[in-house]
């Protein structure tokens, strides 16, 4: 499975979120601030949230 930028993917706490941007590994993703865990489980692909304000976030993939 290939996860790009705008898929819509369901996680077990956000359910269905748009993936805004797609790293090509976990350290660059946390470093761009995705480091809200949404508990998406996959062996290939990781999923992090980034709060832009109080009632919105923004999702991004990277490979593990």
């Amino acid at each position: 499975m290939k996860i790009k930028v705008g898929d819509y993917v369901r996680t077990p706490r956000f359910l269905e979120v748009r993936i805004n941007e797609v790293f090509e590994n976990e350290k660059e993703m946390r470093q761009a601030d995705y480091t809200e865990p949404t508990n998406y489980r996959n062996d290939e692909w990781d999923i992090g949230g980034k709060a832009l304000d109080m009632y919105h976030m923004k999702f991004a993939a990277c490979k593990k």
